[in-house]
């Protein structure tokens, strides 16, 4: 589960060179007040820390567009978690990479996944959604980047679900 491919991506693991890319979207409040645990402002030591043993192989993947980097998709313990760079939002590059860490993750065995998001964040739920995810509770979840405890919404995706989601 190193590389994945898909129609238009490449899903490969997370190196140095992604560095810059990554901080400068996650310095992006657009994109980092969707996400719980990413430091804000994110920094190039931040950077450091995650790729040094935040970000393993098989379980964290940068997302490639005709070889530019899109974006971030995980599933670590059964918890999918993403994120893209605000030029690529809208084109369904979100669903069909995390399409396929799912079918991987399901080809290895799992029987299910978890994922969520703060409430207002309509595209996530849209993501999640299409791949099959339904709603499992309403809790809330501190966010680092905002500083502050929101409104979130916990997903559930049993393996029947992916496969019916197509």
């Amino acid at each position: 589960m190193d590389t994945l491919r898909t129609d238009r991506l490449l899903l490969r693991p997370v190196g140095a060179a992604d560095g810059p890319f990554v901080v400068k979207g996650l310095n992006d409040l657009a994109v980092a007040r969707w996400l719980a645990v990413v430091p804000y402002p994110y920094a190039a030591a931040d950077f450091d820390e995650f790729l040094g043993g935040l970000a393993p192989a098989g379980q964290v993947w940068a997302i490639e567009e005709a070889g530019d980097f899109r974006g971030i998709v995980s599933i670590a313990a059964g918890k999918l978690g993403y994120w893209l760079m605000p030029d690529a939002h809208g084109r369904g590059l979100m669903t069909e990479a995390a399409r396929a860490v799912l079918q991987a993750w399901f080809a290895s065995g799992a029987d299910s996944a978890q994922s969520g998001y703060f409430a207002g964040n309509a595209p996530s739920a849209r993501v999640l959604t299409k791949l099959g995810f339904r709603e499992a509770a309403r809790d809330q979840v501190f966010c680092r980047p905002l500083g502050q405890v929101l409104p979130h919404v916990a997903m559930h995706l049993p393996r029947a679900a992916f496969a019916a989601a197509g």
